[in-house]
């Protein structure tokens, strides 16, 4: 592999590390249990976790470590997509719940004005030719 791609690698693995880091640390409110829950995935050492987020040349990753970050990376992407679609889905409900009951509220109002409308036109015409009152 050229010099180049497999900086690439690196680094498109060492960025997904520090994302799952990150997650870890948001869900734990602690910095290095997340080191360790995301290390305790990966096979590794919460140590090397940190190390290699942060960039140290003398950390080395190897094949397995590789492969395990870009499947605990997928499995958060998946998992973060599955709530996306459950709050589109909650969403798009609440959305037809609220157009269903406005649809009801229009038809009462339109039903409410409908006679005020008619007495208004009437008393706007005057009192109608032929008809003694």
């Amino acid at each position: 592999m050229p010099m180049n791609a497999a900086t690439d690698v690196l680094d498109t693995t060492r960025t997904m590390a520090t994302e799952l880091v990150a997650r870890a640390e948001r869900e734990t409110g602690s910095r290095m249990t997340a080191y360790r829950r995301v290390a305790a995935g990966l096979g590794v050492s919460a140590s090397w976790v940190r190390k290699f987020v942060a960039g140290d040349p003398a950390t080395r990753v190897s094949l397995v470590a590789g492969i395990n970050i870009l499947n605990q990376y997928r499995r958060l992407c998946e998992r973060i997509e599955a709530k996306a679609e459950q709050e589109r889905a909650r969403t798009h409900a609440l959305l037809e719940e609220f157009d269903a009951a406005t649809a009801r509220a229009l038809d009462v109002v339109a039903m409410v004005q409908a006679p005020e409308a008619r007495r208004a036109d009437g008393a706007e015409r005057g009192p109608r030719q032929g008809v003694t009152p």
